[in-house]
């Protein structure tokens, strides 16, 4: 199937100035979000209580805040989880987080397991019997949390790693320096759309990052794989041209890949629930940042060395002695 027509021909490297400039002012405003707002770290990585309770009654979430605030168990918050549909009816979920105890409390367990008591029996008395129903409840020990968040680091770091050596191997460090670029675009925009739309960074969202790098990684591999066949087969042509040809060959793969799981992903999100509500939305945002990435930040950082190399080859080139006028 043929997505785009066969020889088409768009100037991807002419316009690459532009595109490059667009994705530096969405890369730093990113950078700068990391810090504010900031990561919202989940239970996962901050440790804490997570209660997931059913409303059978209805109950606006501003009492459920003031019941629980006033039982004075720190920093708690409560947010509508998601409508689940059960037998066409409506019945809300919410979560209720605790923060954690103190790091290095001998009874972390215990308190939080009284913690979550304590919330139950406050709902009870103000709402009623029944008025309730806690599908699910979570303890993470801050500590657990501190590990978890540095492993999740860890684990992006070495993927990076991995892939840096590999193209290294099996093509040339600039398309290697290349491709990290790229995939360092990919998950940073992503992670700055999470933090954007208030989303928590957990164990999902780092799967769907991970997931996002592999997906724009196997993009950016096949374009590389069309340029060093172009080495061959087109090296009469200028090397940039050379890079638009091979841009334009991929091009119908490129969208036919990406719109099939931009698809997927959507109506995943649409229609998944919240369990994996955000990982799907980052897989949103991570197929299209990684669809432009891989078509125009990692193929321009390989034109821009390939032209620092062709400038040093001219300028390391001797100079020929003018000949003898007779």
């Amino acid at each position: 199937m043929e997505f785009i027509r066969p020889g088409i021909k768009l100037d991807f490297v002419g316009t690459r100035i532009y595109a490059v400039l667009l994705s530096g002012l969405l890369f730093a405003g990113s950078l700068v979000s990391l810090e504010w707002p900031g990561i919202r770290w989940g239970i996962d990585f901050a440790g804490g209580t997570e209660i997931h309770l059913r409303l059978n009654k209805d109950i606006h979430i501003d009492q459920l805040r003031r019941a629980v605030d006033s039982l004075h168990l720190g920093e708690a918050q409560v947010q509508a989880f998601e409508t689940a549909q059960m037998e066409g009816s409506e019945q809300n979920e919410l979560m209720i987080r605790l923060a954690a105890a103190l790091e290095g409390s001998a009874d972390e367990s215990d308190q939080s397991g009284r913690n979550a008591e304590l919330v139950g029996e406050k709902l009870k008395q103000e709402f009623g019997e029944g008025s309730y129903e806690i599908l699910e409840t979570n303890f993470v020990g801050p500590r657990v949390g501190k590990d978890l968040r540095i492993k999740g680091i860890e684990a992006m770091g070495y993927t990076l790693l991995g892939m840096l050596l590999y193209i290294s191997f099996r093509y040339e460090f600039r398309f290697a320096l290349g491709a990290i670029l790229a995939l360092l675009h990919d998950g940073v925009i992503t992670m700055a759309a999470l933090i954007i739309t208030g989303r928590e960074f957990n164990l999902s969202t780092i799967a769907a990052i991970l997931t996002i790098l592999g997906f724009s990684i196997n993009d950016t591999i096949v374009i590389f794989d069309r340029i060093r066949e172009g080495t061959k087969r087109l090296r009469r042509l200028p090397f940039h041209e050379m890079i638009n040809t091979a841009l334009n060959e991929t091009l119908s793969r490129t969208l036919l890949t990406s719109l099939t799981v931009f698809i997927t992903v959507f109506f995943l999100w649409l229609l998944g629930g919240g369990v994996i509500h955000d990982f799907s939305f980052a897989m949103m945002v991570g197929v299209v940042t990684g669809t432009w990435s891989t078509i125009y930040i990692a193929s321009a950082f390989v034109i821009w060395w390939e032209d620092i190399r062709a400038r040093r080859r001219t300028t390391a080139a001797p100079v020929k002695p003018a000949g003898k006028e007779t």
